[in-house]
């Protein structure tokens, strides 16, 4: 369906194709409407895909003899050679193709082996790549200082905390004893005592008393 929409029909079942019916008309809208350009790089992809890679070379060989060659489709010839060859995934037949190619292309020295573009957007790629590594890595080197950082903050502030709840349970420092006003001392404090008098007389005193029969009081002799 999609041949005879692009002017083109199938001859055998090899994958052999020429020109259709209605082939002039058809490429006329085709040299003109280049969006299909795109719709026969996704068949030609699709072909391989789908188990028809023999199905790929015969059609780019007819689009590139018509193109270079008949010169009916003119404007098809840069995506041909830039997309359409590059879908084929045999090295060998890839080279035919391009010599055949480079062989009609006028000016001949203006052919260029390999896509201009795809290199460019492989170089673009390269570079794509390397920048999210480093990307990556300083992020990665970022974010492990950001934890580093968090972590001594957090310790501090635990720290911090730890140091004023011991403020509030800790006690009060004793004043010096120089800053209250002491005591004044008492009589007794003031008086010096005998230690032996008074041992004695605790003695004596710690006695307890006696009665006799008649109801004297006797008390023990001082010594």
């Amino acid at each position: 369906m999609m041949l005879e929409f692009f002017g083109i029909k199938l001859t055998d079942k090899t994958g052999n194709v020429a020109r259709a019916v209605n082939w002039q008309e058809r490429f006329q809208h085709l040299n003109e409407s280049q969006h299909n350009y795109l719709r026969i790089t996704r068949i030609l992809k699709s072909l391989g895909e789908l188990g028809y890679e023999s199905f790929k070379s015969p059609l780019v060989k007819f689009i590139l003899h018509e193109a270079l060659v008949e010169n009916t489709i003119p404007n098809i010839k840069q995506s041909a050679l830039e997309y359409f060859v590059y879908t084929i995934r045999d090295r060998r037949e890839r080279r035919k193709l391009l010599r055949f190619a480079q062989k009609h292309y006028t000016p001949s020295e203006n052919f260029i082996w390999g896509p201009p573009r795809k290199e460019q957007s492989e170089g673009s790629k390269a570079q794509k790549m390397s920048s999210p590594l480093a990307s990556s890595h300083n992020s990665q080197t970022s974010a492990h200082k950001k934890a580093k950082d968090f972590k001594n903050s957090s310790s501090a502030v635990h720290l911090n905390s730890k140091t004023a709840e011991e403020k509030k349970v800790a006690p009060k420092e004793p004043v010096e004893e120089t800053d209250r006003p002491s005591p004044e001392p008492s009589n007794e404090a003031a008086k010096p005592r005998n230690t032996e008098k008074d041992s004695n007389a605790e003695n004596v005193n710690s006695q307890p008393e006696k009665t006799g029969r008649k109801g004297y009081f006797l008390t023990r002799p001082s010594s």
